[in-house]
């Protein structure tokens, strides 16, 4: 293996919005285990970023030169500089690189040293396990894939992500991304999931939320497809979301949808990135649990609001059944208190089935509490 490094940082801004943000948020990942000058890094495998960067902690505790990014330079408050170069060993092959370096929120604790993107190993055969978060450099395309759904990946452009193509009909196809940086399911273009929603007037929903620096945080809805069609591949078990802003930007009518880590653990999944096809085989076996919003609510800052936690709540719901309505401003949940949206008291809406959450919130200047009893809302079909 030949580790690939970006060219510029420049040519990259466009999927470090894309990759990154969904990344930094991700409660799962695939990790990758690497040494820069000897010394041992812990990288996160994010598919769905062409850049491979680092921390600045990672950056100070390698002991690396760090160049800061020109003021006057467009990717200034995404990147805050980049590397000396140095030698990166990846998979026990080494090759010399220089990372950019993020410029991350002062609200995000980073569990890791930095990320590698699809760039960096796009010129090896790889077998992604999203079951075991472990991603396997195979020399050579196991004999089973034969059988498998074969897709094209995307010839190198200023994406870099890894996208595959989706065969269409009279030489077109459209565009499906694969998001390793992400913990989601299959992330569906807003006409398809307004089209999925008609069909299934009845299926329960749950709110997430999402965070991009080009569009700040945008809330969406989230169902359980027991089965729904990607392409050629006939997908069983997956939760599934409407995709944010940036699929439809860098693709428009050609952008399928996206697969984050949820839905490619109902796959199996290989790719040959020398000769760029993908081999994919859907799963039959029984859907894993799904870490979700067991509440059915969020609450995020609004523009008028930037500092505090305002209700948006899903229709017959935890949170719904409980009287939390749309505008209410959350001020504790249990005994926590909630001074603004940069704690982590969110992650207590994904504890388990038969929690019950005190929320005390407020609304029209009135203060009252009430209590919620988390749900598994996205989950198979008992029919």
């Amino acid at each position: 293996m030949v580790p690939k490094m970006n060219k510029t940082v420049r040519d990259t801004l466009f999927i470090l919005l894309a990759g990154v943000a969904p990344f930094l948020h991700a409660e799962e990942r695939i990790w990758l285990q690497a040494k820069i000058n000897g010394q041992p890094v812990q990288f996160c495998f994010d598919s769905g970023s062409c850049i491979s960067a680092l921390c600045p902690q990672a950056v100070k505790r390698l002991g690396l030169k760090f160049i800061p990014a020109p003021t006057n330079d467009p990717g200034r408050g995404l990147l805050a500089g980049h590397t000396e170069e140095c030698t990166l060993v990846l998979d026990g092959v080494a090759g010399p690189a220089s990372f950019p370096v993020l410029d991350l929120p002062a609200n995000v604790l980073a569990d890791f040293d930095g990320l590698i993107g699809w760039w960096t190993v796009s010129p090896n055969i790889l077998r992604i396990d999203a079951v075991a978060m472990e991603v396997a450099f195979l020399p050579s395309v196991p004999k089973e894939t034969a059988q498998w759904d074969q897709l094209s990946v995307l010839a190198m452009t200023n994406s870099g992500a890894l996208d595959l193509q989706i065969p269409r009909g009279a030489g077109r196809h459209g565009v499906l991304s694969i998001d390793t940086g992400s913990d989601s399911g299959l992330a569906l273009p807003a006409s398809e999931w307004s089209r999925w929603k008609e069909a299934h007037p009845r299926a329960p929903l749950t709110l997430k939320t999402d965070f991009t620096p080009s569009d700040g945080f945008y809330v969406t809805e989230e169902a359980w497809a027991d089965q729904i069609a990607v392409g050629p591949i006939i997908m069983t078990g997956v939760p599934i979301t409407r995709a944010g802003p940036l699929g439809s930007t860098r693709w428009g009518a050609r952008y399928e949808g996206t697969l984050g880590l949820a839905a490619l653990k109902r796959l199996d999944f290989i790719v040959d990135g020398n000769n760029g096809v993908a081999y994919l085989r859907a799963k039959r076996t029984r859907p894993p649990a799904y870490s979700h919003n067991r509440l059915g609510a969020i609450f995020v800052p609004t523009v008028q609001q930037p500092k505090q936690a305002i209700a948006q709540v899903a229709r017959g719901g935890p949170a719904d059944e409980a009287g939390v309505r749309d505008g209410d401003v959350l001020l504790q949940v249990d005994q926590l208190d909630v001074r603004s949206w940069r704690t982590d008291w969110p992650s207590r809406f994904s504890l388990p089935a038969g929690t019950r959450l005190k929320l005390t919130l407020q609304r029209d200047r009135k203060i009252f509490t009430t209590t919620a009893t988390l749900r598994d809302i996205l989950q198979p079909s008992t029919n």
